[in-house]
């Protein structure tokens, strides 16, 4: 079955290509030179780093013994999966396209949704490299300490949550 956000997506580009070509034919090649400069420039690197990061989900699914992952992250961890999957999205540094892979790696070698959703939910509002490297620095220590609590508790209620909506809509009677 073909995923409609691959078929959404390269209707959006071909519109584009179009509306660029029709402004100016050149615009086409340079969108491609551009294009190519972004995931293939040695400085940037993005496609390789992609590459890399599903490659390292692929060996994770394997390596990581799926006892190992259902002990501390899968259903039968409750509150325990939840509370770690919570701490090690706060410490997991790197952007989405390392991110996300990963999680499909600990998706696949038996994580649970619940403890899932507060890992991202943690990594989106309790990053430590970005608190240490952004918001402290340039908010100062008030302003990074009110909202870092204040967002604490979050990623456990939406790893509970979210646990008991995917128990309620996806786990048969």
């Amino acid at each position: 079955m073909v995923n409609p956000m691959v078929v959404g997506f390269a209707v959006a580009t071909v519109l584009l290509y179009i509306v660029g070509y029709v402004k100016d034919p050149g615009n086409v090649s340079k969108a491609v030179r551009e294009t190519l400069d972004l995931l293939f420039n040695p400085s940037q690197g993005f496609a390789y780093i992609v590459v890399a990061a599903f490659f390292l989900a692929g060996m994770l699914s394997i390596l990581l013994p799926s006892e190992v992952i259902a002990a501390y992250l899968g259903r039968e961890a409750g509150m325990k999966g939840i509370l770690i999957g919570t701490a090690a999205g706060a410490v997991t540094p790197g952007g989405p396209f390392l991110f996300f892979p990963i999680l499909l790696g600990l998706y696949k070698a038996g994580a649970s949704v619940g403890a899932l959703i507060a890992y991202i939910s943690a990594w989106a509002l309790l990053a430590v490299h970005r608190i240490l490297t952004w918001e402290f620095p340039l908010m100062g220590l008030e302003f990074a300490a009110s909202r870092v609590l204040v967002s604490l508790a979050i990623p456990v209620i939406l790893g509970v949550a979210g646990q008991y909506i995917h128990d309620l809509l996806f786990s048969g009677p």
